[in-house]
C-alpha cells in the first residue's frame, strides 16, 4: 500500500521535471522523504512533501486542485519553519506546480526568493505531426569539439531573456566544463539535436525524458522559420519514444513570445510553476 502511494506521489512530482522525480525517488530509497500532505479527493488534491540529502532540502507542492487552502497553508508553514533556522546551512528550495497562486504567495511570505516562474505546456503525442517537407538544415549529434559553437548559441539565444530577468548572462562561457558535462549527459540519452547550415550552428533542441529543456536558435537566424523546423523534429523524435503520452516544456512567464510560438505549434498550457530558494545569511555578527 505504501509503495502504491509513493508511486502516485512520484507521478505527481514527474509533472515538474525528470530531475525532480529522480531526486524524490532517490530520497524515497534513502527514507529521506517526509510526506506532509497527500490527498486524492476533497478540496485540495495533490501532494506537499519534503525530500532531502546532505546538501539540500527541497519541498514540492504539486496540486491538481486547491480550494479553501487555509488549513493546508498552516500545515506547509509548520513543516517548513524548522528548516528556516539560522544554524541550518543546507540549501532550501521550494518548487510549486499547478494552479497554486495562493501557495506561491504564501511561500514568498515566508521569505523565499523567486528563482523562476512560468508556464508548463504539453503536446499530445497522439496528435498528427506535420513536418516541413524540405529543410536546408543538417541535423547532427553533439560532439565535444562543438562546445564553443554551443556556448555561442546559448549565450546569444538567451542573452535578452537573462538580462531582462536579472539572471547571469554569461553562465555558459563562465562554466564551460559544467556545460560540457551536461551536454554529454543529455547526448548519452540521445537528448541533443543540433542543426547546421554548412559549418554554422543554427539551433539546437535538448530533451530529457518527456521534457523539452531547450529549443534555441542563434539570433541571426531567428524569424526565419528554423525554430519551427527544429521543434517539429524534436517532437517527432520524442513522439516515437512516448507514442501514448505527452511531451512537456516550460516557458518563463516573461517570455511571452516563446509561449505564443509553442502554442502556435500545438502545445497547450497545462500548469504554472514557480521555483524558490530561501536566502541563507552568509555574514556572521561578531
Amino acid at each position: 500500500m505504501e509503495k502504491e502511494k509513493n508511486n502516485k506521489i512520484l507521478g505527481l512530482i514527474s509533472l515538474i521535471s525528470t530531475g525532480a522525480v529522480d531526486f524524490v525517488r532517490n530520497a524515497f530509497d534513502e527514507q529521506r522523504v517526509t510526506v506532509v500532505y497527500y490527498e486524492e479527493s476533497g478540496d485540495n488534491q495533490g501532494v506537499f512533501c519534503l525530500a532531502e540529502d546532505d546538501d539540500c532540502a527541497i519541498t514540492y507542492a504539486v496540486f491538481t486542485q486547491t480550494h479553501r487552502i487555509e488549513l493546508l497553508l498552516k500545515v506547509i508553514e509548520n513543516s517548513i519553519k524548522p528548516y528556516l533556522k539560522a544554524d541550518e546551512c543546507r540549501e532550501l528550495c521550494c518548487n510549486v506546480y499547478g494552479r497554486n497562486r495562493g501557495i506561491i504567495e504564501f511561500i514568498r511570505s515566508l521569505g523565499f526568493a523567486s528563482d523562476m516562474e512560468g508556464y508548463q505546456l504539453r503536446y499530445d503525442c497522439g496528435s498528427q505531426i506535420s513536418l516541413d517537407e524540405q529543410s536546408e538544415l543538417w541535423e547532427r549529434e553533439f560532439k565535444p569539439d562543438m562546445l564553443e559553437s554551443f556556448i555561442d548559441l546559448f549565450e546569444g539565444a538567451y542573452y535578452s531573456l537573462n538580462q531582462d530577468n536579472g539572471w547571469e548572462v554569461d553562465q555558459y562561457r563562465n562554466n564551460p566544463d559544467t556545460f560540457l558535462r551536461a551536454l554529454t549527459g543529455y547526448e548519452s540519452a540521445a537528448g541533443v539535436q543540433s542543426f547546421w547550415l554548412q559549418n554554422q550552428l543554427v539551433g539546437a533542441c535538448i530533451s530529457e525524458g518527456q521534457f523539452i529543456r531547450d529549443v534555441v536558435v542563434a539570433p541571426q537566424y531567428q524569424n526565419c522559420g528554423y525554430g519551427r523546423t527544429i521543434l517539429q523534429s524534436c517532437v517527432k523524435r520524442m513522439s516515437g519514444l512516448y507514442p501514448k503520452g505527452y511531451i512537456y516544456l516550460r516557458v518563463a512567464a516573461s517570455n511571452t513570445g516563446a509561449k505564443r510560438f509553442y502554442e502556435r505549434n500545438h502545445f497547450v498550457e497545462c500548469g504554472f510553476f514557480a521555483e524558490h530558494t530561501y536566502p541563507r545569511r552568509t555574514d556572521k555578527a561578531f
